[in-house]
């Protein structure tokens, strides 16, 4: 009861349901979702998804008392799956650059504890993702994973409790820091690139675009 969707969005082979109480769907500007379910399987959580001009195919769950936020230009190739619950958040910045089948989960299913002292062991915790970062395919996020501005995940990486400072590339299962001082520039893929374009990519024009500092 009390659900609202707000905004305009396009479905496309997609859906959004409410099974619980005062749940907030939001675009702030006309957005595509396709291929995707958006499931509010608990109350009084929110989806907040900013201006992007590409489709996005975003499966999301939210339990109760959780937010997912998705910034501007974001891209996504094929479905990646948001998971929210536990009354915890996944945010996710600007020009990000999603790729096949990227998972994000706040929380392990099921409770773990302690034999000695039958406390619980794996709480749940939010993830923290800022500007122009590329995950790529097949990553699992987990929950307390922080990734800076301009960082990379490899692919079939795997990653948990785990800060990645800005402009770092991080891979493996479990995810390892490779490589410092990098970015990826345009989205445009190089598939398809002739000679001239291979030159052209050899040095990046815009110096310090995506080079951020700590704060």
């Amino acid at each position: 009861m009390n659900n609202q969707i707000l905004g305009e969005v396009e479905l496309k082979n997609a859906s959004i349901s409410f099974k619980g109480d005062h749940n907030i769907f939001f675009c702030k500007k006309k957005g595509i979702l396709e291929n995707c379910q958006i499931r509010f399987t608990g109350s009084n959580s929110l989806v907040f998804i900013d201006e992007n001009d590409y489709p996005l195919s975003l499966n999301m769950r939210l339990g109760n008392d959780s937010v997912i936020y998705i910034g501007k230009k974001c891209y996504t190739n094929k479905t990646s799956f948001l998971y929210a619950t536990e009354r915890k958040h996944i945010f996710l910045g600007d020009e990000l650059l999603l790729s096949f089948h990227t998972y994000f989960r706040t929380a392990d299913p099921h409770i773990l504890y302690d034999t000695k002292t039958n406390q619980r062991i794996n709480p749940s915790q939010s993830i923290f993702l800022g500007d122009h970062i590329w995950i790529g395919q097949e990553c699992f996020l987990l929950k307390g994973t922080i990734m800076g501005s301009g960082s990379v995940l490899g692919g079939h990486s795997v990653i948990t409790k785990k800060i990645v400072p800005s402009n770092t590339l991080y891979a493996g299962n479990p995810a390892k820091k490779r490589k410092e001082h990098i970015f990826y520039g345009s989205p445009e893929a190089t598939h398809d690139f002739h000679q001239e374009d291979i030159e052209k990519a050899k040095v990046y024009k815009e110096k310090d675009s995506y080079v951020y500092k700590e704060d």
